[in-house]
């Protein structure tokens, strides 16, 4: 069962007075001098006092120059500031942490080339500072934000010989790798993040992660980065992680690798810890409707919804289990409550139109999906359904406009819905409409997607068949149809009546005889068609009693004059 699963909810506080950052101020404060020191008419004889004294003039100015930015910044915001905070830069160029806010502050405002002039400067005097990692990292932002990726890769490389620790490097050198081409070096860059010894778990958590993305990116590499995936969570499993968010991502890197088993431990772990955190819980809903325990699933569903029972998180998905069960009304129920606790989450809305068609309520089902037209922008399965819920209520024209939407909708998001499944319900429906020219050209589009697809084939050929046209060709499509599914009673009585219109009535008596067993109940056609194929090889009381038993399903003048003739 594929399903969208999503738990998590996530709260942003903040207060808006506090800037985003706060540089650092000079690193040394000037010291004071006698007013005398100052005097532009003192004659100054020692070299090195005067190199003193220019010193602490610069220091001075760039504390004077730091101040005003910061009153600056607290009255006006930072564009004033700027200029200050770069005047204090020039005359302190060795205050690292105000380079590095600097910096940020102008890639904040998308002036990458200010924040590459001031760390390119401050690189070369960070040899041998501890600050010497977060400005290469900052200077390989920067050189990729101007489209200089070999330099930022380069850069990269020297950040993570700096800071070899720093897992973001790693990702952010392989994530450049793999979109300049170089998607063979990515593996290897990943590899010697796992050669560093770090004893946090999160770092090995998330290395595991990136492992994984690279098995989906990389299908040749996939059993390689699973293994090194799977030898990451190892590593982090025996630092014996205690933060309970760590220990959920440990869970989910588990499950990304196929191990669902220590997924499922971690998170029965977590539940025990921590009873009235819903998290866990709803970490195993998802894991067992991932893995197909649905009853497993429901358990922790109905848990949630008594925990919390404003949460629509449980209804929904409970919704999605009883709709997979076939038990609709439980589903639409469900699915009610959902929409009721959360009316702006929009998927709801077509599982619950999709309930109540599957009820064989399409009014009711109409209603759910125009009120969600009327919130939302037009989607594809909610469009869909509308299109079959009108042609159920044989509102042709309306079905059709729904269909056309919904293949808009598909053109520009999702494509790959406009399969041969999505041409074939329109090609019914215009034969239902009686427009089977239409019905014949999107039928004819849905098998050119899918040339085999039985469905198609076989309604297509009694079309052909049940109007006495190109019957080669049709008895060639119901014959494909019946060899996909033998045992579908439909196919067999088009296979029957093909034969029958070829003249070929003696064949046609064993398919029809065999699709009149197979239904689960008698079908008024069917048993039409087995009559007349009968009364043509001269088995006449047979045929009479099949008609009989057509009109008493369903009435009929013309099979009703059938018996009357044949008396």
């Amino acid at each position: 069962m594929a399903l969208i699963l999503a738990f998590a909810g996530i709260f942003f506080h903040g207060c808006a007075r506090v800037p985003i950052h706060r540089p650092t101020p000079p690193t040394d404060a000037p010291k004071p001098v006698r007013s005398e020191a100052r005097s532009s008419t003192r004659r100054v004889t020692d070299p090195k006092a005067a190199e003193s004294e220019a010193e602490i003039e610069r220091r001075a100015e760039a504390h004077a120059a730091f101040a005003a930015a910061m009153i600056r910044q607290d009255e006006e915001g930072t564009t004033g500031a700027l200029d200050l905070f770069r005047k204090s830069l020039a005359n302190d160029p060795d205050n690292l942490s105000l380079a590095i806010d600097l910096a940020r502050r102008f890639l904040e405002r998308k002036e990458a080339e200010a924040a590459l002039e001031i760390l390119r400067r401050s690189a070369a005097r960070s040899t041998g500072s501890e600050l010497a990692g977060t400005i290469q990292s900052l200077l390989a932002v920067t050189l990729g934000q101007l489209g200089k990726k070999d330099e930022a890769m380069a850069a990269y490389r020297d950040a993570i010989r700096l800071s070899p620790e720093n897992l973001a490097n790693y990702k952010a050198l392989a994530e450049l790798q793999a979109g300049s081409g170089h998607r063979t070096q990515v593996l290897s860059t990943l590899e010697q993040a796992a050669s560093v010894t770090v004893t946090e778990p999160a770092y090995w958590v998330d290395l595991a992660e990136l492992f994984r993305q690279h098995a989906v990116q990389d299908t040749n590499a996939a059993p390689r980065s699973i293994a090194a995936a799977r030898s990451a969570l190892e590593k982090a499993a025996g630092l014996n992680p205690d933060d309970p968010g760590v220990l959920q991502r440990m869970g989910e890197r588990y499950e990304g690798v196929g191990l669902p088993e220590k997924a499922e431990a971690i998170y029965q772990g977590l539940r025990t810890r921590f009873p009235r955190d819903p998290r866990p819980t709803a970490k195993l809903a998802e894991l067992y409707l991932r893995i197909g325990k649905n009853k497993e699933a429901g358990e922790q569903l109905e848990a949630l919804k008594r925990e919390n029972p404003s949460n629509p998180v449980p209804f929904y998905y409970l919704g999605l289990l009883a709709y997979e069960a076939k038990d609709y009304v439980r589903a639409a129920s469900h699915f009610e409550r959902a929409v009721l606790l959360n009316p702006d989450f929009e998927p709801i809305y077509a599982d619950l139109a999709a309930a109540r068609l599957s009820l064989e309520k399409p009014e009711e089902a109409l209603v759910i999906l125009d009120k969600a037209a009327r919130q939302f922008k037009p989607e594809f399965r909610r469009e869909y359904l509308a299109a079959l819920a009108n042609s159920r209520l044989l509102r042709y024209d309306a079905a059709m406009t729904r269909f056309l939407a919904a293949e808009t909708a598909a053109q520009e998001k999702q494509p790959e819905l406009l399969d041969h499944h999505f041409y074939f319900q329109i090609g019914a429906m215009l034969e239902k409409a009686g427009q089977e020219e239409r019905s014949v050209e999107y039928l004819q589009k849905s098998l050119k997607l899918k040339p085999d697809f039985d469905e198609a084939l076989n309604h297509l050929g009694y079309m052909w068949a049940d109007k006495g046209v190109r019957l080669e060709e049709a008895h060639d499509m119901i014959r494909r149809a019946v060899k996909a599914d033998p045992e579908n009673p439909a196919y067999l009585d088009s296979l029957g009546w093909v034969l029958f219109r070829l003249g070929r009535a003696k064949e046609a008596v064993a398919p029809l005889q065999k699709a009149v067993r197979l239904l689960n109940e008698p079908d008024a056609t069917v048993l039409d068609h087995l009559g007349d194929v009968l009364a043509a090889v001269g088995r006449k009381s047979e045929a009479h009693e099949a008609w009989v038993q057509s009109v008493k399903v369903e009435k009929s003048d013309a099979v009703q004059r059938k018996i009357d003739g044949g008396k």
